[in-house]
C-alpha cells in the first residue's frame, strides 16, 4: 500500500510539474518581445560647424550622401560656422537627443577647448564613429618668392615674422602653424580665418602667403594657377602629388592630418546610437563611398565607438600638455 501511495504521489507531482512548465511556456511565447526601434522615420539634420567649400564640408557631404542608403532617410548637411567650429557644436548640444540631429567633430574641437575658446570638448557629446582621415598639404600663393619647400624654409628663416601664415585661431591649424614655426626656428605672422574654405580664398587672393590645407580644397586653385603646393604633410609621399616631398624627408618631424567623426547629443538613447553606428559602419565599408573619398584625396578611416573615444582621449591628454602654446 505504501508503494502504491508513493507512486500515486509521484504521478501527481510530475503532473503538477508538467502543468507549470506548460503554463510558463505559454506565458513566455506570449510575452511581448523587445520592440525594434522605429528610427529613423524622417530626415536627419547633420550639423557641420564649418563653412561650405572647406575640407570638412566636402568630406561630410560624401558621408551624408552614402549614409542615406543605410538609414533610409535623407541626411541634410547644415553648415553653421563660427568661432573655430564651436558655434555649430553649441547649437547641437541644444538639439533634442533623439538621433535626428548629428554633428561633426575633429581635432580642432579639442584644440579649441584647451585654448580656452570653448567649454565644449569631445566628451560633451556621444561619439559614434570616426569616418575619414584627411592628409594635409602646405600650399603657397602663386606669386610667393619660393617654389620649393627648401626655398620656403630659407625664406622663412631669413625673414622671421614676414610670412603670413593663414590659420584658424585657436584651432588645429593654429597648432600646426605654431609647431612648424617652432621647428624651423623662426616666427610666422599668424593670420586668423574661419575654416579652410576662407583660408584658401585668402591665399588665392594673395592676402596670406601660405597655409596648411587638404587637397580637395585647393586642387582647382592649383590647376588654375592661383596656388602652388610645396610639400605634403604626411609620413609618406601621396600618390596625388608624387613629386612633392614630405616635411619629414626634408628634415622636420611634422605630420598633419584631420580625422573627422560623428557625434550626437548626450542622452541620445543607446538603441538610436546603435542604429546610427550600424549605418556608419556599413557606409565606411561601401566601395563607392571609399572611391568617392579617394577621388578627393580623403582616406576612409573607420573607428568604432570604443576606438574613436580612445583616440580622442589620447589626443585630449596630449593637447592639454601644450595648451600654453595656443593662448
Amino acid at each position: 500500500m505504501q508503494i502504491l501511495g508513493w507512486r500515486s504521489n509521484m504521478k501527481r507531482f510530475l503532473l503538477v510539474v508538467l502543468v507549470v512548465a506548460l503554463v510558463l511556456s505559454i506565458f513566455t511565447s506570449c510575452a511581448p518581445k523587445d520592440k525594434e526601434v522605429a528610427f529613423p522615420t524622417k530626415p536627419i539634420q547633420f550639423i557641420v560647424p564649418w563653412a561650405p567649400g572647406g575640407g570638412s564640408d566636402v568630406a561630410m557631404r560624401i558621408v551624408a550622401q552614402h549614409a542615406e542608403k543605410y538609414l533610409g532617410q535623407p541626411v541634410t548637411v547644415v553648415n553653421i560656422p563660427g568661432v573655430s567650429g564651436t558655434i555649430g557644436l553649441m547649437e547641437l548640444t541644444e538639439k533634442p537627443a533623439d538621433g535626428y540631429y548629428i554633428g561633426l567633430i575633429h581635432e580642432g574641437l579639442v584644440v579649441a577647448h584647451h585654448a580656452g575658446v570653448t567649454e565644449l570638448n569631445y566628451d560633451s557629446f556621444i561619439p559614434i564613429a570616426n569616418m575619414t582621415d584627411t592628409p594635409q598639404w602646405l600650399a603657397a600663393y602663386a606669386d610667393a618668392p619660393y617654389d620649393t619647400i627648401e626655398e620656403f624654409y630659407a625664406y622663412a628663416q631669413a625673414n622671421p615674422g614676414k610670412v603670413n601664415f593663414g590659420m584658424t585661431l585657436k584651432g588645429v591649424a593654429h597648432a600646426w602653424g605654431a609647431s612648424m614655426a617652432e621647428q624651423l626656428g623662426t616666427e610666422f605672422n599668424l593670420i586668423p580665418y574661419e575654416g579652410t574654405g576662407d583660408r584658401i580664398k585668402a591665399l588665392a587672393g594673395g592676402f596670406i602667403d601660405v597655409t596648411v590645407t587638404d587637397y580637395a580644397s585647393v586642387v582647382q586653385f592649383v590647376e588654375n594657377g592661383d596656388l602652388k603646393l610645396l610639400a605634403v604633410c604626411t609620413e609618406e609621399r601621396n600618390p596625388a602629388t608624387p613629386d612633392l616631398p614630405t616635411l619629414i624627408e626634408t628634415g622636420y618631424d611634422l605630420v598633419f592630418s584631420v580625422r573627422r567623426g560623428i557625434v550626437v547629443p548626450l542622452e541620445t538613447p543607446d538603441e538610436i546610437v546603435e542604429v546610427l553606428a550600424k549605418a556608419l559602419a556599413d557606409t565606411a565599408a561601401d566601395p563607392e563611398f571609399v572611391t568617392d573619398l579617394a577621388n578627393m584625396q580623403i582616406d576612409t578611416l573607420y573607428l568604432d565607438q570604443t576606438q574613436y573615444i580612445n583616440y580622442m582621449s589620447t589626443l585630449d591628454t596630449n593637447t592639454a600638455a601644450i595648451a600654453s602654446q595656443l593662448q
